[in-house]
């Protein structure tokens, strides 16, 4: 039995599932629907929880925001339990099934378990029912509610958002960034800076009343979020004019990337491998030098 702490309501239909800096969201409705999958080692507890929550039907769908270990690593231990869909960008899908990015989703897992003192993960097998969706897809829930698909690159080029109608319930993934427990606002525009504001802007626009974040909290009320994604967006031009002046002093990549990790990001409550911590920040750090390029 999962403790009551971890089920956590959201709104109508939807459940937030407490996997500790990695929660996942079930939306029960005629339809039942999983956004993202979490991390390997929360799939005992996920999977648990799922069948209190669904004693007498199926879960339907996965839906992944994007194709990132932390995201999309609990599907592949989940999937042969509950033999559900899984639905994401056309990108993501072609990632997933290529041998590569599922030994490094892997590895990543397997490195998170060991550094939590936890039982590493299997080697995974593929995933099955793979679909892809695109702009202004809509998923049907029952005859009152429906997900609409929005594209929101600049994090990773395979990034979708979900927008639960008529509530408007916002899945952003990490297009939003990461919020830690203290409430430090982290950008994570990994790709492509200038889509990743583009899509900060474009989440602005949608009034969402209830911010979901892939890590740590919700957020709720209209005026709350379109008020955090304008910090977000300014912390994100904050975090890109570091970047840009280290840049300009002439520092290498490798060094702006380990001085980001000691000034800017310390301490995450959000804690992955280090490896996975210092490629994203690399990855930031040449969004803002193609950026500078293209200027």
């Amino acid at each position: 039995m999962v403790q009551s702490r971890l089920i956590q309501p959201v709104s109508l239909g939807v459940i937030s599932i407490q996997i500790p800096s990695f929660p996942v969201y079930l939306l029960r409705f005629d339809r039942s629907v999983l956004v993202d999958s979490g991390i390997t080692t929360g799939v005992s507890t996920l999977s648990t929880a799922l069948q209190e929550l669904l004693p007498e039907t199926d879960l339907d769908t996965l839906l992944l925001t994007h194709s990132h270990w932390d995201h999309a690593g609990g599907a592949f231990e989940l999937q042969p339990q509950m033999n559900f869909s899984v639905k994401a960008s056309h990108r993501a899908v072609e990632l997933l099934q290529k041998p590569r990015v599922r030994e490094f989703i892997h590895h990543l897992n397997r490195e998170h378990a060991l550094q939590n003192g936890a039982e590493p993960p299997a080697p995974y097998e593929p995933l099955k029912r793979l679909e892809a969706l695109k702009e202004n897809d809509r998923l049907d829930l029952d005859d009152k509610h429906w997900i609409q698909v929005y594209e929101t690159p600049g994090h990773t080029r395979c990034s979708l958002a979900f927008l639960l109608y008529p509530e408007k319930v916002l899945f952003p993934g990490d297009a939003v960034g990461v919020v830690e427990r203290d409430g430090s606002i982290k950008p994570l525009f990994l790709s492509d800076y200038g889509a990743y504001e583009a899509s900060l802007e474009k989440l602005g626009q949608l009034d969402a009343e209830c911010l979901c974040f892939a890590h740590n909290r919700v957020l709720r009320g209209k005026e709350r979020v379109k008020s955090f994604l304008a910090a977000s967006l300014e912390r994100t031009r904050q975090v890109r004019d570091v970047i840009r002046q280290r840049l300009d002093a002439g520092m290498e990549r490798e060094e702006i990337a380990d001085v980001l990790y000691a000034e800017e990001f310390p301490r995450p409550t959000v804690m992955g491998p280090r490896e996975a911590l210092i490629i994203n920040l690399r990855a930031m750090v040449l969004a803002v030098e193609r950026e500078v390029g293209a200027s």
